[in-house]
C-alpha cells in the first residue's frame, strides 16, 4: 500500500523537527569519549524510546499511554537528574529485555511486556561507559518534542494530522546514515511495492504452475479471467479518456493507443497466456491473483495455494531497515486472508502476518542497527493486531529471520551440513591467506569481514535449491580492494569496482533455479563500459528480463535530496526460460506525477541484437520502433573510423563539446568554447572528412536518441560519442545541404547564446532548443541517410521533446 501524500508530508515534517532534537540529545549524553561511541549511543536511545512510544500508546507499558512522561514527573519527585540511571536502564534491561520481573522491579515500573531482542538488552557501549549520565532536562525536552505527535500503531487514516506511524523508524535511520558512503537511499513505497507485486506473485503463480499445468493452458480457466473482464486489469490511470495533468497531447495519443491495442489486439484476441504477460504488458497482478483464488473451483487447488503461499521464500540481502520485505508482507497478507477464506477458515490478522514474517521473510544487512530496527518494525506490525497485553510474545521468532553479517563475504556451500560458523570462519580465513591460529589477525579479520555463511544460516532454504524470490536495494558504493574495510573473493564482477554488482552476482547463486530477482540500480549498471562484467553476467545469468529506467530531473525515484538525484533502473529477472528482454523508455516526471509513474510504465520487447563493438549497454526502449531505428544505425560504420589520429602538419578544424552536463541536449560546435573549463573537449577528424558533418550530427535528435538509449543520460565519454555509427555519405548532394544545416545552426547557436563575463573568466550558455526547428531539419537529412520510414522519423523527431522543449517548465539548459 503506498503511503497517502499526507503521512509523506508528515513524516517528512517529523524527520526535520527530529535533526535538531536529535543533536540536542547527542550533546545531553556525559561518560562517552568516543566520538562514534556517542553517536551509536545516541540512535540506541532514541530507537528505544520511539519503539516505547509506539507500544505505550497500546497502552501496553502499565496500562498508561503516557508511561514515559508520567514516569519522568514521578522519578523527578523522588530523585531528579537519575531519571535515565535509576529507571530508564532498569526498565531496559531488567523489565523488556528480561522474561522474569522481581517484585522490586514491578513496583518501580509496573506491570511490562517481555520483548527480547537486542534492543534492551545491555549494550557494549553500557558496558564500556559504566558512568554515562544524561539530565532529566534531557527527556524532558524530547518527550515534549514527541508529544507534538500521535504515535499510532495501526492504519494511519490519510486526513489526520501529527500521526506517525513505525514506518518513521526506517525512515530516520535511512536518512541519517552517511547515504554516500553506505551507498543507501531511502526507497519509496511505490518502488518497493512495484517490485515486490512483480516478482512475489509470478514467483507463487510458477509454483502453482508446476502443480497444476492444466490451469495454466492457453484455454486454461486462468486466462479466461482475464479475457472475459480485461478492464478490471488494467489500470484506470490507462484506460483514463482524458489527458492526465502534465500529459501532452503526443502523451495522450500514445497512451489511448496503447491501451486499444492492450484491449483489442492482445487481450480479448487471447494472445496473453503467462504470468509474466502480465510483468510485460503491466497488469493489475493484485487484483488477478486474489480474482484466480475466488475464482478456482477445485477447493484442493486453493489448499494448494495455500500451501504454496507458506512455502515461498523471499530475501532482502541487503535489507536495511525493512523497505522491501514489508513491501513483500503487504503483497502476500491479502492472498493468505482471501486463500483462508475460501478453506472457510476464519482468517485472524495477527495469526496471517506472523505466519508472513516467520515462513516468508528473509532479510541480512551487517549493520547490526539495520537489522534490529527491520525487526522492531515487524515486530510493531505484529503488535499493533494485540489488543490484550498478555498476548504479546518475545522478539526471538522474528531474529532467525533477520539477520547480521555480510551478504558478500562468506560460504554458500559446505561439504559438511553439520559444520558450525566458528569451522566455516576458519576455513574462509585460510582462503584469505590467514592463519587462524594467529589469534590476534583472525579475529581483526572476522570484525572487518563480518563473514556470512550462508550454507549455515540458512541451510534448509538451501538444501531445497535457493530462495523464491530476492528483492531490494543493494548499496552503491565504489570498491576498491585496497581501501575498502573488506577484501572480496571469487566474483566475477569484481572489475566493476562497485557492490552492487556483486550484490545480484551473490543473489544469483543464492535464487532457486525457477525463481525471480527484482532490484533498484544505478542506471549506469546498464549503460557504461566499465560495467561490461556485470552486463554479460546478468544477461547470462538471467534469460528473461524487465528493466525499467527513470532519469532525476525534473524529479527522481530516491528520497534524499540532492545526494540521492541519480538516475536509477529497476530489475525484474527470472532465472530460467527462454531467452526474452524488455524495457522501458527514460522515464522522466515531476513531482505531481508520480502517482502514475508506475501505472502507465510500458515495455518494449528488445528484438535488435547487441552491437559486437559496443557491449556496454542494455538498450533503453519504449518503442518497438526503437528496434528497427537500432538495426539501421548498427549497419553503419563506427564514428571513430573517420578520427584524425594526430595533430601534426595542416591545421584542421575542431568539433568543441563537454564531457559532463546536459541533462536534456548535448551541444556540439565547430568553434572553440570562449572559456575552460574541465569538462571542455576538442576532437578532430581526417582532412577528408569535413568537420561541419560530423557537427550536424550529433546535434541531432537521432544521436539524443541514440545517446539516451545506451548510455547514462549524465556523462559523455569519447567511447559514447566515437562509438556512434554513421557512415560518411558519398551523396555530394547530401553533403552539402548537412553542411548548410551545420552553417544555420552555429549562427542560430550564437544569435541565441547567453554569453557572461567575470572578470577573466565568465560562462557561455547555447538554448539549443531555440533551434530545434534546424535540428528536425537535420534530422530529415540523416533520415534520408539512415533510409528510416517516416513512422521513424517522426519518432525521433519527436523523441523526448516534452522535457527537452520545456513543455513541463524546466529551466534552460
Amino acid at each position: 500500500m503506498i503511503r497517502s501524500v499526507n503521512v509523506e508530508r508528515i513524516t517528512r515534517r517529523f524527520y526535520e523537527q527530529f535533526k535538531g532534537e536529535r543533536q540536542h540529545f547527542l550533546d545531553s549524553i556525559q561518560g562517552i569519549s568516543s566520538r562514534a561511541a556517542h553517536e551509536r549511543y545516541t540512535s540506541l536511545l532514541l530507537n528505544r524510546l520511539m519503539f516505547l512510544y509506539f507500544i505505550q500508546q497500546k497502552g501496553f507499558l502499565d496500562n498508561d499511554s503516557h508511561y514515559l512522561a508520567h514516569r519522568l514527573a514521578l522519578t523527578q519527585q523522588h530523585a531528579p537528574d537519575t531519571f535515565y540511571r535509576s529507571f530508564l536502564l532498569p526498565l531496559f534491561h531488567e523489565g523488556l529485555g528480561s522474561p522474569t520481573h522481581t517484585p522490586d522491579f514491578q513496583r518501580l515500573c509496573g506491570k511490562i511486556p517481555y520483548l527480547d531482542g537486542d534492543l534492551f538488552t545491555r549494550h557494549d557501549i553500557e558496558e564500556q561507559y559504566p558512568a554515562i549520565h544524561i539530565d532529566d532536562a534531557a527527556f524532558e525536552r524530547l518527550f515534549a518534542f514527541f508529544h507534538t505527535y500521535q504515535w499510532q500503531l495501526g492504519e494511519v487514516p490519510s486526513q489526520q494530522k501529527n500521526i506517525l506511524h513505525p514506518g518513521i523508524l526506517g525512515y530516520i535511520f535511512e536518512k541519517y546514515i552517511n547515504q554516500q558512503q553506505m551507498g543507501a537511499y531511502y526507497t519509496e513505497e511505490d518502488v518497493t511495492e512495484y517490485i515486490a507485486r512483480n516478482t512475489i506473485i509470478p514467483a507463487l503463480f510458477d509454483r502453482i504452475e508446476a502443480r497444476y499445468p492444466e490451469l495454466f493452458s492457453t484455454t486454461g480457466s486462468l486466462w479466461q479471467l482475464l479475457k472475459q473482464q480485461p478492464e478490471r486489469y488494467i489500470f484506470p490511470q490507462v484506460c483514463y479518456a482524458h489527458q492526465h495533468s502534465g500529459e501532452t497531447t503526443h502523451d495522450h495519443r500514445t497512451r489511448s493507443a496503447r491501451y486499444t491495442a492492450l484491449l483489442i489486439e492482445q487481450i480479448t484476441a487471447g494472445k496473453l497466456h503467462s504470468i509474466d504477460d502480465f510483468i510485460t504488458h503491466n497488469l493489475d497482478l493484485c487484483r488477478f491473483a486474489l480474482d484466480v483464488i475466488d475464482s478456482l473451483e477445485d477447493i484442493r487447488c486453493v489448499q494448494a495455494v495455500y500451501e504454496q503461499l507458506q512455502q515461498i521464500t523471499i530475501l532482502d540481502p541487503t535489507c536495511g531497515s525493512g523497505a522491501f520485505l514489508f513491501a513483500a508482507l503487504n503483497i502476500l497478507e491479502p492472498l493468505y486472508t482471501a486463500c483462508l477464506k475460501r478453506l472457510q477458515i476464519a482468517p485472524n490478522r495477527y495469526s496471517v502476518l506472523k505466519t508472513i514474517i516467520t515462513h516468508n521473510l528473509h532479510g541480512v544487512d551487517m549493520m547490526a542497527e539495520a537489522a534490529e530496527i527491520c525487526k522492531l518494525r515487524l515486530f510493531l506490525k505484529l503488535i499493533a493486531q494485540i489488543e490484550q497485553v498478555e498476548d504479546i510474545e518475545p522478539l526471538p521468532h522474528i531474529e532467525h529471520n533477520i539477520r547480521v553479517g555480510n551478504a558478500l563475504v562468506g560460504l554458500l556451500t559446505s561439504d559438511d551440513a553439520s559444520v558450525d560458523r566458528a569451522t566455516l570462519d576458519r576455513q574462509l580465513a585460510r582462503a584469505y591467506a590467514l592463519d587462524p591460529q594467529d589469534t590476534s589477525a583472525f579475529m581483526h579479520w572476522r570484525e572487518s569481514h563480518q563473514p556470512f555463511h550462508w550454507c549455515c544460516e540458512f541451510a534448509d532454504i538451501l538444501a531445497r535449491g535457493g530462495f523464491d524470490v530476492i528483492i531490494g536495494n543493494p548499496p552503491y558504493v565504489e570498491y576498491d580492494h585496497k581501501k575498502f574495510p573488506y577484501r572480496l573473493l571469487d566474483f566475477t564482477t569484481l572489475a566493476c569496482s562497485n557492490l552492487y554488482p556483486c550484490v545480484i552476482e551473490r543473489s544469483q547463486r543464492l535464487l532457486n533455479p525457477a525463481g525471480r530477482q527484482g532490484m533498484i540500480l544505478p542506471l549506469a549498471a546498464f549503460a557504461t563500459r566499465n560495467m561490461i562484467p556485470f552486463i554479460e553476467g546478468f544477461l547470462r545469468w538471467f534469460p528473461c528480463t524487465w528493466l525499467s529506467f527513470y532519469h532525476f530531473r525534473p524529479s527522481m525515484l530516491f528520497s534524499g535530496g540532492k545526494i540521492a538525484s541519480i538516475p536509477t533502473a529497476i530489475s525484474l529477472a527470472k532465472n530460467a526460460g527462454p531467452e526474452q528482454r524488455f524495457s522501458t523508455s527514460v522515464m522522466k516526471w515531476s513531482a505531481e506525477d508520480r502517482p502514475l509513474l508506475f501505472s502507465l510504465l510500458s515495455y518494449c520487447r528488445i528484438t535488435v541484437p547487441r552491437d559486437p563493438d559496443n557491449r556496454h549497454y542494455y538498450p533503453k526502449f519504449g518503442s518497438h520502433i526503437e528496434n528497427s531505428i537500432m538495426s539501421k544505425v548498427l549497419q553503419q560504420q563506427k564514428v571513430s573510423k573517420y578520427l584524425a589520429k594526430n595533430r601534426s602538419g595542416t591545421p584542421m578544424r575542431a568539433m568543441s563539446y563537454r564531457s559532463a552536463g546536459g541533462l536534456y541536449w548535448k551541444i556540439f560546435v565547430n568553434f572553440a568554447w570562449p572559456y575552460h573549463t574541465t569538462s571542455n573537449k576538442q576532437c578532430t577528424f581526417q582532412h577528408q572528412y569535413d568537420c561541419d558533418i560530423f557537427v550536424a550530427l550529433f546535434n541531432s535528435s537521432l544521436f539524443w536518441w541514440y545517446y539516451t538509449a545506451t548510455f547514462d543520460t549524465f556523462n559523455l565519454k569519447d567511447y559514447m560519442l566515437f562509438g556512434f555509427r554513421f557512415t560518411y555519405p558519398q551523396d555530394p548532394v547530401l553533403l552539402r545541404a548537412l553542411k548548410t544545416q551545420c552553417q544555420y545552426l552555429m549562427a542560430d547557436f550564437q544569435k541565441n547564446a547567453c554569453h557572461l563575463k567575470r572578470g577573466e573568466t565568465g560562462s557561455y550558455t547555447i538554448y539549443a532548443r531555440k533551434s530545434k526547428r534546424i535540428i528536425n531539419d537535420i534530422d530529415r537529412l540523416l533520415a534520408q541517410h539512415y533510409h528510416f520510414t517516416e513512422e521513424e522519423l517522426d519518432f525521433i523527431l519527436h523523441y523526448d521533446i516534452k522535457y527537452r522543449m520545456g513543455i513541463k517548465g524546466e529551466p534552460e539548459e
